[in-house]
């Protein structure tokens, strides 16, 4: 990292109306004009996104000619642990010649109806589906591009219609995946090396002329045409402008106001858009992300099905990684990958079963949760509904006993999920709750335990402790939040605090100090050139350090700057809150973390 001091300002201180045609008939009839039907107003981003919030569980599927390859062509392999449904770019297969592929694609054997109640079956709420993946190809009657399964091939139906039928009919709610800046079928667009020699950053207007508005635009219009209530639109590997990405984003919300975009929508190096935002593909959060957030994740090691890929989740697996989601404010996007018969794999299906099971206790404890208020709990997970948390303890303690630390609102029961008759004894005093467990735990993967609060639940701040060197770090993770200020993620697989603007806007920690000490204070951000020279203060054991934004270079390119020397005079338990020290245009900074390090 790159350190600077900063001296220069750090100091230790304080229409037209109804033609007369119209009149005259109304006059002679003696009607009176009927009142103009208004417009529902369009839904904000919190509307569109309250189903999206308490759904919590969905199912992904990445589907195309590419499972007839099942991950090989010509002798060649893709490895597992790489996507096979990349297996055009990988192996690098002609233009022509994979399309001659895609000629033959038949899933005869695709179940619309047998999909959609597998995902009912596990307690997926939600289902999305490749529309088009990278390899150009539609999954459904287009008339903008002949290159789809309808004109294309024998099959000759639309499955993605014949899906959103069966999940209508089930109560799922039915989104597409579109990849809108990668296709490797078009000269013009990103992606293709060993048949085109275009880079589409060398050419924006090209990429836009004879890719972007020729083909991906209309499809998406397309698309939102012929697929009424869209759920989602769900958009990968980013475009290069934001103005390229509002224009879908406008588009869409314009034709059908409900449908939730992603943050794939927009370029990946820049200030995210959409409704949302995903983690990196098969991505987990420590926890604390404060905006709505989905982990797309699959079974095994690729998304489209290869026939070498055997590394498949385990139930307990996916339900610890779904639990694990819930707890810290997520959705859990899971992919199966079909094979090139339309076939769900065996063993996909085994899985899901096992988890809908589970599910059919437990989906209390998932839908319409928000995240654990506890940083970490050695024994498994929590989720909270208004006055209750779900406790879903994956590993026992060995004394039988639960333990939450910090829980400053009275319990007023403690039962099993499964069988809300069979009472716990528990007990609480100074911030800590004990729950006693039964002898035997009715699930062999996660039992789920209800605490019933007299209120809302309540939880000490954390303290943060000094590492082995006697450093204390000060991040995301363990940050108190206030106003408009927001723990996020980006897209280069990083977590910031950011959406500040005003005094108002501030982050605190609580640390202890055991001896008097002096320490150096620095602070890790990302700064753009136009946030350069924007103030902020920080207060720390009764001082304030004041300080200038540095300019770092790219939107994510954190760098770390000296701060100050400071004198923490007394031990004891401390406070530290850094904050904008005056109103501003744009966010503050993308903060990374502070840190003291004693002399």
């Amino acid at each position: 990292m790159l350190y600077f001091r900063l001296f220069a300002w750090s100091t230790i201180i304080r229409t037209a109306g109804p033609g007369p045609l119209l009149f005259l008939l109304l006059c002679l009839s003696g009607c009176q004009p009927a009142e103009t039907p208004q417009e529902a107003p369009a839904p904000d981003k919190a509307a569109r996104l309250e189903w999206f919030r308490d759904a919590k569980f969905g199912m992904f599927i990445h589907w195309g000619p590419y499972s007839l390859l099942a991950g090989e062509w010509n002798g060649r392999q893709v490895p597992v642990g790489e996507n096979a449904e990349w297996v055009m770019q990988k192996l690098e297969i002609p233009r022509e010649e994979y399309r001659t592929l895609a000629g033959q694609f038949n899933p005869t054997r695709f179940n619309a109806e047998a999909w959609a109640q597998l995902a009912q079956d596990a307690g997926m709420k939600y289902l999305i589906i490749t529309a088009k993946h990278h390899d150009g190809f539609a999954m459904y009657d287009s008339e903008v591009s002949a290159y789809n399964i309808t004109d294309y091939t024998p099959f000759n139906r639309d499955p993605l219609q014949e899906l959103a039928a069966a999940c209508r009919r089930r109560g799922i709610r039915f989104g597409l995946y579109y990849s809108h800046r990668e296709d490797w079928d078009e000269p013009y667009a990103y992606g293709n090396t060993w048949d085109f020699n275009f880079n589409p950053p060398d050419s924006l207007a090209l990429f836009e002329q004879r890719y972007l508005y020729a083909k991906a635009k209309p499809q998406v219009e397309e698309l939102l045409s012929n697929f009424d209530s869209l759920a989602i639109l769900w958009f990968d590997r980013g475009l290069y402008t934001p103005e390229q990405a509002r224009e879908f984003i406008n588009l869409i919300h314009n034709r059908q106001p409900w449908c939730l975009i992603n943050g794939r929508v927009g370029n990946y190096d820049q200030e995210l858009l959409g409704d949302y935002q995903n983690m990196n593909d098969n991505g987990m959060p420590p926890g604390g992300i404060e905006e709505y957030w989905e982990t797309p994740q699959t079974l095994n090691e690729t998304w489209g099905y290869s026939r070498f890929d055997h590394n498949w989740k385990s139930p307990a697996e996916v339900i610890e990684k779904l639990v694990t989601v819930a707890s810290r404010g997520g959705n859990y996007l899971l992919n199966v990958g079909p094979t090139g018969e339309g076939v769900i794999p065996e063993e996909s299906v085994k899985v899901l079963q096992r988890v809908g099971e589970w599910m059919s206790n437990n989906s209390e404890s998932i839908y319409g949760t928000t995240g654990s208020p506890f940083l970490n709990i050695p024994w498994g997970y929590c989720t909270v509904k208004e006055n209750r948390l779900f406790l879903h303890v994956f590993e026992p303690p060995e004394n039988g006993s639960l333990l939450l630390q910090g829980l400053t609102t009275n319990a007023t029961s403690a039962y099993l999920l499964v069988d809300p008759l069979q009472k716990l004894s528990f007990s609480q005093e100074s911030a800590v709750l004990r729950i006693a467990l039964p002898p035997t735990l009715p699930d062999t993967i996660n039992t789920v335990i209800v605490a019933d609060l007299a209120g809302p639940p309540r939880v000490l701040p954390p303290v943060i402790r000094p590492d082995k060197d006697g450093a204390f770090l000060f991040d995301h993770y363990t940050a108190q939040t206030f106003g408009a200020t927001a723990k996020r993620f980006n897209r280069k697989g990083k977590y910031h605090l950011s959406k500040w603007t005003a005094p108002s806007d501030s982050v605190c920690w609580y640390f202890e100090v055991e001896q008097p000490q002096s320490c150096e204070l620095s602070i890790t951000f990302a700064a753009q050139a136009e946030w350069a020279g924007q103030p902020y203060v920080i207060c720390l054991d009764g001082e304030e350090i004041r300080a200038k934004v540095v300019e770092t270079g790219d939107w994510y390119e954190y760098q770390t700057f000296l701060l100050d020397t400071v004198a923490l005079r007394q031990p004891g338990k401390k406070k530290l809150t850094i904050r904008p020290a005056e109103g501003l245009p744009q966010y503050l900074m993308y903060f990374k973390s502070m840190e003291l390090k004693p002399l």
